[in-house]
């Protein structure tokens, strides 16, 4: 049962802060750890949105640790149609 004051933090995956407590309560510590356990930041957006959350809830947006590698969130691609891929229309 979610708290009143739950929120959603990955709106592509419906993750909820509840959610990534928990999985940091069971030993994840970095936000990649947080990533792979919880979907958060793996939806269509590739944690745009999420990213700085994750990032601040493990203290990973610093950049003093060189051991870590930041989250990677990339642009979506365009979406091109069965029928144009098969004409080979490409307007680009």
């Amino acid at each position: 049962m979610r708290k009143e004051d739950d929120f959603v933090v990955c709106r592509c995956e419906n993750v909820y802060y509840s959610d990534l407590l928990e999985i940091m309560e069971d030993g994840a510590n970095n936000s990649r750890e947080i990533k792979l356990k919880s979907r958060a930041g793996m939806g269509f957006c590739n944690s745009r949105t999420c990213g700085p959350l994750l990032e601040a809830m493990t203290g990973d947006n610093s950049n003093e640790l060189p051991h870590y590698v930041h989250l990677k969130s990339q642009p979506p691609l365009r979406t091109i149609s069965l029928l144009d891929l098969a004409r080979g229309n490409n307007d680009d």
